[in-house]
């Protein structure tokens, strides 16, 4: 029988990469609101003070991203996740704060790599998912697929 704490570590990791969705959403609409703002100077402030909104929004969901992460390091202590499970989750961990410390630089060529690094916090956020995901049916004993 798989534990609740395993269960639980697959649902967080669902959340997370459901998060990650929303991080690209968000910053893509921050982004949008400028490109696509007209070409005067009132346009483009309003585009500004509208991509405002959805980075700050973008901002937020990332701290929740890290504390989700928080967590699912915790779920794979607590199912006790086999250990290259639980190095990987704390990986992770180092992941979203490198994404933070990356996001406030101020050299724009090295902040850039927040973008980078962010894929691989989804592929790696993927892997452990699929790979200690609880909710698989059991094999049936002498069934053949189809």
């Amino acid at each position: 029988m798989v534990s609740i704490f395993r269960k639980a570590y697959s649902v967080v990791g669902v959340v997370l990469l459901l998060q990650y969705f929303l991080q690209l959403y968000f910053i893509a609409a921050a982004v949008f609101s400028v490109w696509q703002a007209n070409d005067n100077q009132k346009d483009v402030y309003a585009g500004f003070k509208n991509g405002d909104k959805f980075a700050g929004i973008h901002a937020g969901n990332g701290d929740l991203a890290g504390i989700m992460i928080i967590i699912l390091v915790i779920l794979s202590f607590a199912a006790r996740q086999p250990w290259r499970t639980t190095i990987l989750s704390g990986v992770l961990f180092v992941l979203i704060f490198l994404q933070s410390i990356l996001a406030h630089t101020g050299i724009a060529l090295l902040s850039a790599l927040h973008g980078v690094n962010a894929l691989f916090l989804i592929g790696l956020t993927g892997y452990l998912t699929g790979a200690n995901w609880a909710f698989r049916r059991p094999a049936s004993a002498g069934v053949t697929p189809p």
